[in-house]
């Protein structure tokens, strides 16, 4: 069967999962979640949770400290922002199960049995990650306009400039795909073990430099696989995190470039070179779409109208800034694009 058609089945022995949570500013909305994942019904699993708020209010933390006491929860305190890559890394690293499943503290599993579904995939030893539905209306049947294309991209790359697709809302399996999401994905550890972490000297799209290592290095029948099965319900309107819906348009812009210049620049530096102001016109759109749809900056029409025509004049100056910062790390992780490939199996004597 090929991987798209091979649907996740029953295995006799399960592998442990740890999932990782990162929380900034959100304790009561990360106390909930807290709450569904101590009631799955998966048998083997603990949680990782990287906390990072500076000053939790005392009755969240009261009520986080009484759900860590689960022996199955793993409370990692930062004492303040980290950021998302190194937080993901942070989590990975304190693993302990065979696979890594990862979720936001602004998302809600739709089940008990969100980690069984997604542990699921792996009974197949060729699948090395899958994501799930994320949704933000359990009951939505068409949250796109075209869901026949809404599902050809769903987690891929496309094809020219490489930039990430989502369609994290669709209802088929698909896989192969290119990438997962940051929330509601899983992997296999030793994946993480592999390929090295995710680059640290971004903040927006964090996930995706992690999976273009894995393209370019995983073994040929390995493959990445979106599952509907496992479903969470995301939270846009939760406040706390890293506040990335309440910047201006230029800043989020200027992530977003970050993110083209960096990580897409480090992968496919010709690609970003020669394609440079197509990136420009592409960070522009993508950042209108975001003030569109996720901004809490902007919250009326005319608002929105204005951010999105003002930061167009703006951008040949955002571009020019994103190219000259594009080696400012400071201690942030970056690591090899090139890891080597699993060692092909010694063939019998």
């Amino acid at each position: 069967m090929t991987p798209e058609t091979k649907a996740p089945g029953l295995a006799a022995a399960r592998p442990s999962v740890s999932v990782v949570v990162r929380s900034c500013n959100r304790l009561p909305h990360l106390c909930d979640l807290l709450d569904v994942l101590l009631s799955q019904d998966y048998p083997a699993f603990d949680v990782v949770v990287v906390e990072q708020t500076a000053e939790p209010p005392a009755d969240a933390a009261a009520r986080l400290e009484d759900l860590a006491r689960d022996p199955r929860v793993r409370l990692l305190r930062m004492g303040g922002p980290i950021g998302g890559a190194r937080a993901r890394n942070v989590g990975a690293e304190a693993c302990r199960g065979d696979l890594i499943a990862l979720i936001d503290d602004d998302d809600l599993p739709a089940g008990t049995d969100w980690i069984s579904r997604l542990a699921a995939n792996f009974d197949d030893p060729k699948c090395i990650g899958v994501s799930g539905r994320n949704a933000q209306d359990l009951a939505e049947t068409r949250p796109y306009p075209d869901m026949e294309r809404a599902a050809r991209r769903c987690l891929r790359f496309s094809p020219l400039l490489r930039i990430p697709w989502t369609y994290t809302r669709v209802q088929r399996r698909c896989a192969p795909v290119d990438t997962l999401a940051g929330s509601n994905s899983a992997i296999r550890r030793d994946l993480f073990a592999r390929h090295g972490g995710w680059d640290e000297d971004i903040r927006v799209e964090d996930e995706a430099s992690f999976f273009y290592r894995v393209l370019r290095c995983k073994a040929p029948d390995e493959y990445l696989a979106f599952d509907p099965g496992p479903t969470i319900l995301r939270r846009m309107g939760v406040p706390g995190g890293l506040a990335k819906r309440h910047i201006t348009a230029s800043e989020y812009c200027l992530r977003v470039l970050d993110f083209f210049v960096r990580v897409i620049g480090r992968y496919h530096p010709w690609r970003v070179a020669l394609l440079l102001p197509a990136y420009g016109a592409m960070a522009w759109w993508w950042t209108g779409d975001w003030v569109l749809t996720e901004s809490h900056l902007y919250r009326t029409p005319a608002s929105r109208a204005l951010a999105i025509a003002g930061l167009l004049p703006r951008i040949p100056w955002l571009v020019a800034r994103a190219v000259a910062r594009r080696n400012d790390r400071g201690d942030a992780r970056v690591y090899p694009t090139n890891p080597a490939r699993p060692a092909a199996p010694r063939a019998a004597s």
